[in-house]
């Protein structure tokens, strides 16, 4: 590797750390500013379901925010679903899953096309699969190892 691509390695990862450290700094703060909201609205929840009293049955409780999902998964801005539905992310218009200049990167989940949710982010990972393996030799696919190799680790 060459000296240039080290530093530039370098420079993006103590970037990446200041952005990390900043966004923990304004979660921590919208968490504070947020906790009455949250409260309230599972008061008025509670409530019009008719079960008021559930909240003194509770033993345990987990509640993710977006930065939950941005430092334990690294989805981008803490975006559980991908990327917004305007009118340029959707169906088609969603980015491909492969990338246009390194032709063996590819890409799978709900930021891609076809879309979000569970099934769709399936169906995307089938998508790239079935690309990679109609790109790619089958010399080169696992299914084509001989048994010494497969058991090799």
């Amino acid at each position: 590797m060459t000296k240039k691509v080290e530093n530039v390695q370098e420079a993006v990862a103590g970037k990446a750390e200041e952005v990390k450290a900043k966004a923990a700094e304004v979660v921590a703060e919208v968490k504070e500013e947020a906790s009455p909201l949250f409260e309230a609205a599972r008061r008025m929840v509670l409530a019009a379901i008719g079960a008021s009293d559930l909240e003194q049955h509770i033993k345990f409780e987990v509640s993710y925010t977006p930065h939950d999902w941005l430092t334990r998964y690294n989805l981008a801005k803490g975006a559980a679903f991908g990327l917004s539905h305007n009118f340029t992310q959707v169906g088609y218009l969603r980015p491909r899953n492969r990338h246009a200049r390194y032709g063996n990167l590819y890409f799978v989940g709900a930021s891609t096309h076809p879309g979000t949710g569970l099934p769709i982010v399936l169906l995307s990972a089938r998508l790239v699969t079935e690309r990679i393996l109609r790109e790619h030799p089958a010399s080169h696919r696992a299914t084509q190892l001989t048994p010494a190799q497969a058991g090799a680790r």
